[in-house]
């Protein structure tokens, strides 16, 4: 791994000894031209004309750096004055082979020696020990974890978080939150304009002269006329996020350390231009930045926190009645047992006999806890997750128990649950950046759910956002919740976009023989393109074909559109349960329902087809039927309360079809519990017994049927009175 050898074997060297060497690398003559380099390689996606998977998928083979790295390289070279020479071909490749080998030399060095305690991960498992249950370990998901945030998510929140403070921005730093959106994106365009002409621009150059650095160099005139502020507005927005002095980095000695060019990107140079080198990072830190600055002071503090806690209980609310509509989403919510308050809800989803628990908190990662501090680590979690979590707990008991309790709006008027809630899911959400947190949610969080109130989806702002995108019904977002939740504790992850990209393609179930599962964050690819897409405008594909398209056009999807369009409450398991069938059960469905219609068409009588849910007490009948609404109606509670009863199930669904489209003409629910009926067993035992049929095999027909047998479409009848005869 290193460079030096002992007796004819590499010698690891410790994650200091690479680093050392790593910074006096970053401040030889001209090793800008290499980080601007690194960054049009590994921080841009080329294509041509339309984003495609394979465009983004070169950015997670490993081979690049990360924007992390990318960001080390800087703060190690603006520990000293930045020379713009243009170093020759030779030299300047030699700068990029070693820097890449010395980078991945630095992450296989702390993945070993002080990572682990100093023992192999075989040692620490056959100890019965977690490997990352220690601080230490948690520094490289930490700083190898990725972003959060896409680019313009940071853009599109920055002002609904400081919106209200433009008065104090105005008075103290001498520009509103909008006059720096307005810098940063006439930046960011400048370095788009000039990357798109400066390939052209080297062709009939000399390799001598190649150098990607003047894409990501600009002017304060050039923000003046791109943005069309005033000198004085462009000159303060720069002020503040601008880096003047090589001695303010002296104290970034080690990649766990502060790194002031991250919260101040933009690198002066002498001649009096600028350059930014990852435009990722200006708008991170105007996302971030400006909370901090008001935080000094004294008199605005409390104004500040509290304008930052209502951004997030607002934008979270807002988002999720995007998804449940606005009668649904209930927000600030005092929960009392007697006189004496119990919890809060931060926002609270009402949908049926399911209920969301939003907590939302604003707590960031502090520096301590970064640098593998154990003590500090855990205590920032207590106060970003656990703590959120506990509280989301308290109000699950309550919407559990609501004759113990009162719940009431922030005028104080009550609220009355219409339904009783049997299905809680927590759900904890952070406003900014909280790097690893899917992985510490994994290691440190106390889970204590129940067959009712499910494990908690962890997340922040962003990923948020991100579902609610792409999942904008309430079956779909009840879903990927439902099956978040029976994965957490099986889930090896750095953050929560990577099982949601998974879940979009594959469907997030994990079949029960699996104890972990560890998903990488090339999943995420195709979410990537479909945001692309989605919020700026690039040529491609705004879907992830997986679970949003496998049932188009088939007959269980007809079904499923009306369920969700429908927005019915006491539908949703038997939604859940349609959306969770694999493709083989659920193509098994379409081809029972169409074996049926043809027969229910041709025959002028009732179909029915019949499944239980598997082991969740519960049941679908359906009929398929063109009788009048009374005489039908009355025909599906007979035959559901029968099957009901002979399944021994608490909770039962019936749905009356009309055969030629599949429209949904009635819908009943029986969730009576379960209970012994003497009058019921003596109907059950003169009715005729039908052979179970299982429902991925229905509608096939893979080996010859005999006439006289029963019809594999699972109608009970015999092949020759069934499909034979259609």
């Amino acid at each position: 791994m290193g460079a030096n050898v002992a007796e004819g074997k590499p010698v690891i060297r410790t994650e200091s000894e690479v680093f050392q060497e790593i910074a006096a690398l970053c401040i030889l003559p001209g090793y800008i031209h290499t980080i601007a380099y690194f960054c049009f390689r590994d921080n841009l996606i080329k294509f041509t004309e339309n984003l495609i998977v394979r465009d983004v998928d070169s950015h997670y083979e490993g081979s690049s750096l990360l924007r992390s790295e990318i960001s080390t390289l800087i703060g190690l070279m603006a520990r000293a004055p930045i020379g713009l020479e243009l170093p020759t071909p030779q030299v300047m490749q030699t700068y990029v082979d070693r820097t890449d080998s010395l980078m991945k030399e630095l992450h296989h060095a702390m993945m070993t020696g002080a990572f682990f305690g100093g023992k192999d991960w075989a040692t620490l498992l056959a100890e019965g020990r977690d490997p990352f249950d220690d601080g230490a370990a948690m520094r490289e998901p930490i700083f190898y974890g990725g972003e959060s945030a896409y680019n313009f998510q940071y853009e599109a929140l920055t002002t609904p978080k400081y919106g209200a403070d433009d008065s104090w921005l105005v008075g103290k730093r001498g520009f509103s939150i909008t006059d720096a959106l307005t810098v940063t994106k006439a930046i960011g365009e400048g370095h788009i304009s000039k990357l798109a002409s400066l390939r052209e621009e080297m062709r009939p150059k000399s390799p001598d002269e190649w150098t990607f650095l003047p894409a990501f160099m600009f002017t304060a005139q050039e923000v003046v006329e791109r943005s069309g502020l005033d000198a004085a507005t462009v000159d303060a927005v720069l002020r503040a996020f601008r880096f003047e002095s090589h001695e303010r980095n002296a104290p970034f000695a080690g990649i766990s350390e502060f790194n002031e060019t991250n919260v101040r990107p933009i690198l002066c140079i002498a001649d009096g231009s600028y350059v930014l080198l990852q435009h990722y990072q200006l708008q991170e830190s105007l996302y971030e930045s400006p909370f901090f600055w008001m935080m000094v002071d004294d008199n605005y503090r409390s104004t500040a926190t509290a304008h930052r806690g209502n951004f997030t209980e607002t934008y979270t609310s807002d988002r999720l009645r995007a998804v449940f509509g606005d009668a649904r989403v209930l927000r600030n919510i005092d929960i009392y047992r007697g006189k004496n308050r119990h919890g809060e809800a931060d926002a609270l989803v009402l949908f049926g006999n399911h209920g969301i628990v939003v907590q939302a908190k604003s707590k960031r990662l502090t520096l301590e806890a970064r640098k593998g501090n154990d003590r500090a680590l855990r205590d920032d979690f207590k106060k970003a997750v656990e703590n959120a979590y506990d509280q989301a707990l308290l109000c699950a008991e309550a919407l559990q128990n609501p004759d113990a309790f009162v719940f009431r709006d922030p005028s104080g008027a009550e609220i009355k649950l219409l339904h009783s809630i049997d299905v809680v899911f927590p759900v904890c959400v952070l406003a900014d950046h909280y790097p690893a947190l899917s992985f510490q949610s994994r290691q440190f969080l106390k889970v204590r759910a129940t067959d009712s109130v499910k494990p908690p989806l962890v997340t922040d702002v962003f990923t948020l956002d991100v579902i609610v995108e792409f999942l904008d019904t309430p079956l779909q977002f009840l879903n990927y919740l439902d099956l978040r939740a029976q994965a957490f504790d099986k889930l090896l992850i750095t953050n929560e976009l990577i099982p949601f990209s998974y879940h979009l393609r594959n469907n997030l179930w994990l079949d029960p023989k699996y104890d972990t599962v560890n998903l990488g964050e090339d999943f995420t690819a195709h979410v990537d393109v479909a945001m692309a897409v989605r919020r700026q405008g690039v040529s491609g594909s705004p879907e992830v074909k997986g679970v949003l398209t496998r049932y188009r056009g088939t007959r269980t999807g007809a079904i499923l559109d009306q369920i969700q369009e429908a927005t019915i409450p006491e539908l949703t398991e038997l939604g859940l349960w349609i959306l969770q069938l694999s493709g083989e059960t659920a193509d098994g469905l379409s081809r029972a329902l169409e074996s049926q219609i043809r027969a229910a068409v041709k025959e002028h009588v009732t179909k029915d087809l019949t499944f239980p849910f598997g082991d969740q007490s519960a049941g679908l009948t359906i009929h398929l039927s063109a009788l009048p609404d009374e005489i039908a109606q009355e025909k599906i509670l007979q035959h559901c309360q029968l099957k009901k009863y002979d399944l021994k199930a608490d909770r039962w669904y019936g749905l009356i079809l009309r055969p030629k489209d599949l429209r949904i003409r009635h819908a009943l629910v029986l969730n009576d519990p379960w209970k012994k009926n003497i009058t019921m067993d003596k109907v059950l035992a003169a009715l005729p017994r039908r052979v179970p049929v299982r429902l991925e095999t229905m509608g096939r027909t893979s080996k010859k049927v005999g006439r006289n047998e029963h019809c594999p479409c699972g109608s009970g009848l015999k092949y020759k009175k069934c499909c034979l005869s259609r």
